[in-house]
């Protein structure tokens, strides 16, 4: 297990896992998941105490709950995302909050 915390995106967590690799923790106060697998990558943020951020797996669902971004990370039928490795996890994660952070700004 690897702890994760960056005070200006307000966020702090854990990162732990192979196959899959996956990170759990708050940001602002908000409950976030992210899980990468294969060859993609999810991530998830709810606003709602009572909807987990594992629940939200379709974009539909993070306009509606929260925040929901996924991507590949490897080729088609390679299994690259479940060996990656903390960094690059974190700058994934980083961009993701920083784009949910854009967009709550925006409204």
């Amino acid at each position: 297990m690897y702890q994760i915390e960056n005070a200006k995106l307000g966020l702090k967590g854990m990162l732990y896992g192979l196959a899959p690799v996956q990170a759990e923790g708050t940001i602002n106060g908000f409950l976030f998941y992210f899980r990468a697998k294969y060859n993609e990558w999810t991530f998830a943020i709810s606003e709602y105490p009572e909807i987990d951020p594992v629940d939200i797996q379709f974009p539909d669902n993070g306009k509606k709950y929260g925040f929901f971004a996924q991507g590949q990370y490897g080729g088609e039928f390679e299994s690259k995302a479940s060996y990656i490795d903390n960094d690059t996890a974190m700058n994934i994660i980083e961009n993701c909050l920083s784009e949910y952070l854009r967009d709550k700004d925006k409204t």
